[in-house]
């Protein structure tokens, strides 16, 4: 028995031991990685393991985020740049602004033309006209009276008439767009009736309304300048009721994009009311 046992213990002593099971190959790649990453963690100073973090962050939203790309919405639409062939609009920034100041400061020596120099000479070297013209002035309130209830009554045209804030590279107008339509609105409508009230047959009618109304109507025209205007160089629409066909919709753009003819006759009619509120403002003594 004792010999079995040692020969036993011998054949044991001599077999090879089990080899060992090789791990995988991609487990073996991974761990080096980790660990020649986890390395350079430690070595790197604070700053530049966030930086890491960063980096890496923003490398997987990019691969999980969808490449997207829209076109760049403008509210509203007629801000567009050359919106139906606006030729101002689009211009650059500083273009925009020379071209308004143009057009206003043509506007304000045409009405100092008008009321400093033409309405004095005609007044008197034609005596007779402008007596019998001077009557009919005060019918201008009524229309004054007319535009400020349309205010009201196709407030969302007007809406579009007030230039959007950037507009021209400089426009920034506190309120908002119903704010201002609805004061310029109460303003015309009183106006209106102060200057019409000339024509009402009444002696207890104050002297001063109707020069003081007209003054008031004066400067309520300079105004909403930049109203007539944003409509030049935007192509911005008007007025127009809520429930407007096509066929209406199609009439008043013809209107709305005139050309710059149009756009100038407009100009001139500015002037002319400008001129004619102020001389209801200033009456013959």
């Amino acid at each position: 028995m004792a010999t079995v046992a040692a020969r036993t213990a011998v054949i044991s002593a001599r077999a090879p031991a089990a080899p060992a099971r090789p791990r995988a190959a991609s487990t073996v790649v991974v761990s080096r990685r980790r660990r020649g990453r986890a390395h350079q963690i430690r070595n790197t100073t604070p700053s530049r393991r966030r930086r890491v973090v960063v980096v890496a962050s923003a490398s997987a939203s990019d691969v999980d985020a969808p490449s997207s790309s829209s076109s760049p919405s403008f509210d509203p639409p007629w801000s567009e740049p050359g919106y139906k062939n606006a030729v101002v609009s689009a211009m650059p920034a500083p273009a925009q602004a020379a071209s308004v100041a143009a057009a206003w400061s043509g506007l304000g020596f045409a009405t100092w033309l008008v009321c400093a120099v033409v309405g004095p000479f005609t007044e008197q070297h034609f005596p007779g006209y402008i007596a019998w013209s001077r009557a009919t002035w005060p019918i201008l309130g009524l229309t004054y009276v007319a535009a400020g209830a349309a205010h009201f009554a196709l407030p969302e045209g007007f809406d579009a008439m007030v230039p959007h804030r950037g507009a021209w590279g400089f426009w920034y107008l506190p309120g908002s767009n119903r704010f201002h339509v609805e004061w310029t609105g109460v303003a015309e409508i009183a106006g209106g009736v102060g200057v019409a009230s000339a024509l009402l047959p009444i002696d207890g009618i104050p002297a001063w309304l109707t020069p003081a109304a007209a003054y008031g109507l004066f400067l309520l025209t300079i105004a909403v300048t930049p109203a007539n205007t944003y409509m030049w160089t935007h192509n911005s629409p008007g007025p127009l009721p809520p429930d407007a066909t096509e066929e209406m919709q199609a009439r008043f753009r013809l209107v709305s994009t005139l050309p710059w003819q149009g756009h100038l006759a407009r100009g001139g009619l500015q002037v002319l009311l400008l001129s004619i509120m102020w001389g209801l403002a200033h009456p013959p003594s």
